[in-house]
């Protein structure tokens, strides 16, 4: 067994209960660590929590398994699910296209298993692009609904101003399949993208400008109209984003003993909270609400906001710059410029698979960004742009 495939899940299941009948009947499901699934072990990638087993399943397992759903394990994650490319608690899932680079996080281990074909659904959770981000890496459709509109309760919610459920698949008709149980049905949409183009043309290196260009074609020449605009404030939201991140994640981590066996990365992060001004934090949540405001303006006569999923291909998984274009610069925040603006608005968003790059050769993703509160016709757009693009790449693993 490969090492990819024996990282995505931190716990198997040996007999999986046999499907209850309805939508999802016979669906295998991997759950993120985070996530309770009742008897088995609900660790969120921490030495805090290695040994607690989860005693009831969380609302959103409950209705996936009466659905039908089949739990086949659960998946490996970043620590307490606060982005990172390793954990110092428990092995990351490996990037199947190549083990040497990220495959994202924090649900990690969801894509993978995803990718793998060990798993038809990956259910994980979003601050920032957690589920979009190993979807992207992995070759795979991740999607992420409006903040609230998932029942979350029973999960563990450390941002709770930005967390999201989310669901990783194959394709968007699998997806769309556990995203109605869970409450957004597919529905209707105006095929029309609005492109952001000096933001893909000022953030996203050249392979990638060039692999979005290509999607973007393809959209165009099936009848998807694209109209360029930029969108006021979105350099200041991600930012932002990441502010309120630092703090509602370190606030939770506070409230942990001193001693408690944290990895060096969260024991880093709570002291960066600890320094934290207030003012800082009350200016990034009005930044958030302005843009809100100026992403529904945009997208009143479009359905969404296309660009690439990551502004560059999937870096070794040590990595703390990337080369951009020759220039080497800093990985965090570049990587995270197109998707944390939708946690930074409560919007839905998803990620598309799209091609390789080919001198890395991992994957490409389109990420489409629609207004809060138009999840089901995201979905339908979702639906018809998949149809337009490369097929979803398979692992050489």
């Amino acid at each position: 067994m490969d090492l990819a495939r024996f990282r995505a899940f931190s716990h198997r299941v040996e007999h999986p209960a046999a499907p209850a009948p309805g939508p999802l009947s016979g669906v295998t499901l991997a759950v993120k660590g985070n996530i309770p699934v009742a008897g088995l072990p609900w660790t969120e990638g921490s030495a805090v929590f290695a040994h607690r087993i989860a005693t009831e399943d969380a609302a959103c397992v409950a209705r996936l398994k009466a659905a039908g759903a089949v739990v086949v394990g659960m998946t490996t994650l970043s620590e307490m699910a606060m982005y990172a490319p390793d954990n110092a608690a428990e092995p990351m899932g490996l990037n199947p296209f190549d083990v040497t680079r990220t495959a994202g996080g924090s649900s990690t281990g969801s894509g993978v298993a995803v990718a793998l074909g060990q798993a038809m659904l990956g259910l994980g959770t979003d601050s920032g692009g957690s589920v979009r981000n190993p979807a992207l890496h992995c070759g795979v459709v991740g999607f992420k609904p409006s903040l609230g509109t998932w029942d979350y309760s029973g999960a563990t919610q450390p941002a709770p101003s930005l967390d999201t459920l989310g669901l990783i698949a194959r394709d968007v008709a699998t997806l769309a399949r556990g995203a109605a149980v869970l409450g957004t049905p597919m529905g209707r949409a105006r095929p029309r993208l609005l492109v952001p183009s000096i933001l893909v043309a000022e953030s996203a290196d050249a392979a990638t400008r060039a692999l979005f260009a290509a999607a973007l074609d393809r959209c165009r020449e099936a009848g998807i109209e694209t109209v360029e605009a930029e969108i006021p404030l979105w350099r200041e939201a991600d930012a932002a984003c990441g502010m309120i991140s630092l703090a509602e994640g370190g606030a939770w981590l506070d409230r942990l003993p001193d001693d408690a066996p944290l990895g060096p990365r969260l024991l880093a992060r709570r002291a960066a909270y600890r320094a934290l001004d207030p003012a800082v934090v009350r200016d990034a949540r009005a930044t958030c609400a302005a843009f809100t405001q100026a992403l529904r303006a945009a997208l009143r006569d479009a359905s969404a906001i296309a660009t690439p999923t990551w502004p560059f291909a999937a870096p070794p998984i040590e990595a703390d710059t990337v080369d951009f274009d020759g220039t080497p610069v800093p990985l965090d925040p570049a990587r995270s410029i197109f998707v944390r603006t939708a946690n930074a608005a409560g919007a839905p968003a998803i990620t598309l698979p799209a091609g390789l790059y080919k001198r890395e050769r991992v994957p490409f993703g389109l990420h489409l960004l629609a207004a809060p509160g138009e999840d089901a016709a995201l979905l339908a757009l979702a639906a018809r742009v998949e149809a337009v693009l490369p097929p979803a790449p398979s692992p050489p693993l």
